[in-house]
């Protein structure tokens, strides 16, 4: 696999952090500075390494978004200190990082700010893993993300530990990552519109056992955001019992796309 090595670049941790104070996202609101919000999942795998362990321990995890300058534009989708051993997600296996709503948009960068602690394991003991730079100016992976409002997206940060620790001649190691990112939208969304808008309608989407649901608002607009892709069954019941149920069958949803199904008018009794 063609792998794209990713070094360091210093940059000044209060620049770093003025940046991120001026554009935070708010996770508890959903506000931020794009049109509508989409959502990232970061995910962490790996390739083998001649290692029984390798530990690295992640303090924050950040995207820049394409607008911004060096030092703006930054918004942090986690502030939760972890530790992964990167060979516990070889073969296929991964796991979640960081997980965020973020403002719409395109994404040029992702940054891990990486914490003191990382470190190896190999012939029974352990060793210190020295990150050069990576707790202040963070370990930055250029990214290609166009974030759409109500889509979810994945980055997969694809390591290779037997390629990015390197030993020095006094016997260190050294961190110089070999990362991979591939970016896949994983989520669609679904739109419509119930009339008469008085009927107070709560519609269903349901793909066998995935089952989400929703409420139409006094316009009669309803939408689904976030939906695995596949064909879905509509069911629209109105809280007006003088209506018919009514319901739709075979409507695709596809990853990165909004399905806009039109005006369903209900039947009177």
């Amino acid at each position: 696999m063609k792998r794209l090595i990713v070094g360091f670049f210093a940059l000044a941790i209060a620049q770093v952090l003025g940046g991120c104070q001026k554009n935070e996202f708010d996770t508890a609101t959903g506000l931020g500075g794009g049109s509508g919000n989409g959502t990232i999942v970061v995910r962490l795998t790996d390739g083998p390494g001649a290692y029984e362990a390798v530990y690295i321990v992640v303090d924050s995890v950040r995207v820049h978004f394409e607008s911004g300058d060096t030092v703006s534009g930054w918004y942090t989708i986690s502030r939760i200190r972890s530790e992964y051993d990167l060979l516990a997600y070889a073969n296929g296996k991964d796991t979640i990082i960081a997980e965020s709503p973020i403002p719409a948009g395109y994404y040029s960068q992702i940054r891990l700010y990486i914490g003191s602690g990382s470190h190896i394991a190999k012939g029974g003991s352990t060793s210190p893993l020295e990150i050069p730079s990576g707790s202040q100016s963070g370990l930055k992976l250029n990214i290609q993300a166009n974030i759409l409002p109500g889509t979810k997206y994945e980055l997969m940060l694809d390591f290779d530990a037997g390629q990015s620790i390197v030993v020095t001649g006094n016997g260190r190691f050294k961190l110089k990552p070999v990362i991979k990112v591939v970016t896949t939208a994983i989520s669609g969304s679904l739109t419509g519109v119930v009339m008469p808008d008085t009927t107070d309608a709560t519609v269903w989407a349901i793909a066998g056992a995935d089952t989400s649901t929703t409420l139409a608002d006094t316009t009669g607009l309803f939408k689904f955001r976030y939906l695995t892709p596949g064909i879905y069954i509509l069911q629209i019941v109105p809280a007006d019992i003088t209506y018919w149920d009514t319901t739709l069958t075979n409507v695709p949803v596809a990853a990165a796309q909004n399905t806009d199904i039109g005006t369903i008018t209900l039947r009177k009794k």
